[in-house]
């Protein structure tokens, strides 16, 4: 940690340029605090970066390798960025597990030197600080979820310096951990504003939308009877505010859902309205860290990308992903977010003879290559997409999502619900995906709409961490069903039922049955060496009155 924390000290505050773009940064590594937050602008700029470049490392392959690969969304046998996790086979020596690790906390630490910058700010009223104080909490409230959510024993900070000081920290229980995230983001929630200029802001209903998030995670670990005797509040009641919250989003924030899927994932459409929180990625730039550079390691060809950089033929949808797009009939996501054979875009290779991209899978018919996150190349996205840059700014929090999450809070413990405004928010999410409406929401169609609406954004793995809160055979029983190993053969546009599972393996490699242990992620090695301590009996965290 204290390597990340120098990083960080050597001066992270930038300075914008470009007409329109608050994110086109060049630094500047004399600017401290005493020099800046002369102004509310000054302090805005100071926030920018906590959108984009201290996310960079945990986008450039973990957001969909751990979220996406550990659920099964997709495979990749001969990866060693994604097999590992789908295979629960990661160690602490796994690349990006080091990597996303060292990314939260540089969220962390930003917004902890940017909290501590606005207290020196001048020329600005107390509303305006805290609108950018709660744009630091939010970011580093969303970073503490994502970390005691996978490695559970976490360390909370708020001073940076205690630990370039004292690097040789125990970790704080996870309990403590959600608990500091939930009151970073019920800040968020209180003084973010309705609305922001400048496209791509935290406004309230992000505050509010992770917020309920963040309260559904602590519902399903007090309703699995794991909170301490510290901790009293009922998973009733936990669930309760998650329902709030999302209500508010959903029922006052006048926000709606685009009208096509597909459109969620073209950059002509970045920060629509149906996005509340989004990674922030310079549009026209190579830079290294300051653009989305998945869309390299997802595409399956040059083609379809313009002959940019393409790494992604051994990367498809897991078998039992695809057959249960196949089997529901949910054709509409199931092209947004897979390559299959003989599927035509027409808005990729639109400056080619054909003014289209039909995939030939050819020989290779049973794959599902990746689809979202692939958005073609410099000429079909208005020339702004580079090679390692497809500029799409990386989805964390969708309105559909936060539908999703008040159906779920308002089925509290129960297995199903005929609540108005559950199934009201339930079907708006299935109709814009060309699914049958219901009359009833039941936790197991609640299970497959969040698996199939959020497929390769990073999801499905918090989601069955959140289940295995209270229901952890399930979850692991859901796993053990999976068919992780296992080839299949898929034609979707073939005129017959087409989805068949093969006899033959997809690698030789040892396979894990799956566990309790897997469902938490071991520390990074590097850690380790630097604080041993990580590895002790979780300290409680003492909380600022």
């Amino acid at each position: 940690m204290k390597k990340i924390i120098n990083i960080l000290m050597l001066g992270v505050v930038m300075l914008f340029a470009g007409c329109n773009d608050w994110l086109e940064v060049t630094s500047e590594g004399s600017t401290t605090k005493e020099n800046y937050y002369k102004s509310y602008e000054e302090c805005r700029l100071a926030t920018a970066p906590l959108y984009s470049k201290v996310w960079f490392e945990f986008n450039n392959n973990f957001y969909y390798a751990l979220g996406d690969g550990r659920g099964n969304n997709i495979n990749a046998p001969w990866s060693d960025y994604i097999y590992p996790f789908s295979n629960l086979t990661e160690t602490g020596l796994t690349g990006p597990l080091q990597s996303a690790w060292q990314s939260f906390y540089i969220v962390i630490n930003q917004a902890d030197y940017v909290l501590q910058g606005l207290e020196t700010a001048e020329n600005c009223t107390e509303e305006q600080l805290n609108i950018c104080r709660a744009e630091a909490r939010f970011m580093r409230g969303t970073a503490m979820w994502y970390l005691c959510s996978l490695w559970k024993n976490v360390i909370i900070v708020e001073e940076p310096q205690r630990f370039i000081d004292n690097p040789l920290v125990a970790p704080n229980p996870f309990e403590d951990c959600l608990m500091f995230a939930i009151k970073d983001l019920e800040f968020a929630a209180e003084w973010l504003p309705e609305t922001d200029g400048e496209a791509g802001r935290l406004t309230k209903w992000s505050g509010l939308g992770m917020l309920s998030k963040l309260y559904l995670t602590a519902a399903c670990y007090a309703r699995g009877g794991k909170f301490s005797s510290a901790y009293t509040t009922s998973a009733q009641e936990w669930y309760a505010k998650a329902a709030e919250a999302a209500g508010q989003v959903c029922e006052e924030s006048e926000l709606s859902l685009l009208e096509n899927y597909e459109d969620l994932f073209k950059v002509q459409f970045n920060n629509n309205e149906e996005s509340l929180f989004a990674l922030q990625w310079v549009q026209g730039t190579d830079q290294y860290g300051s653009g989305n550079s998945a869309m390299r390691y997802l595409a399956h060809n040059s083609a379809c990308v313009g002959g940019t950089s393409a790494w992604g033929n051994g990367t498809f949808a897991g078998g039992d992903m695809v057959e249960l797009f196949h089997n529901r009939g949910d054709h509409i996501r199931r092209k947004a977010t897979f390559f299959c054979h003989g599927e035509n875009y027409d808005y990729i290779c639109t400056d080619s003879e054909e003014g289209s991209y039909t995939v030939d899978a050819s020989g290779q018919e049973y794959r599902a290559w990746i689809k979202k996150g692939v958005v073609g190349s410099p000429a079909d996205t208005g020339g702004v997409a580079r090679d390692g840059n497809s500029c799409l700014m990386t989805p964390m929090l969708r309105l559909a999502d936060v539908y999703l999450i008040y159906a779920e809070a308002l089925m509290g413990m129960a297995t199903e619900t005929a609540d108005e405004r559950a199934v009201t928010y339930f079907n708006k999410v299935r109709e814009r995906a060309g699914m049958p409406t219901v009359e009833t929401v039941t936790m197991a169609e609640l299970w497959n709409e969040r698996r199939c609406e959020l497929c390769m954004e990073g999801q499905f793995w918090f989601d069955m961490l959140r289940r295995a809160y209270w229901d952890e055979q399930y979850v692991l029983d859901y796993m053990g069903a999976q068919k992780r190993n296992q080839s299949y053969s898929y034609q979707p546009l073939a005129e017959e039922d087409n989805f068949e599972w093969s006899e033959n393996k997809m690698h030789e490699r040892e396979e894990v049955a799956p566990s309790s242990s897997c469902l938490v992620l071991p520390y990074p090695e590097s850690e380790l060496l630097l604080n041993p301590m990580l590895k002790s009996e979780p300290v409680p965290y003492t909380f600022a009155e």
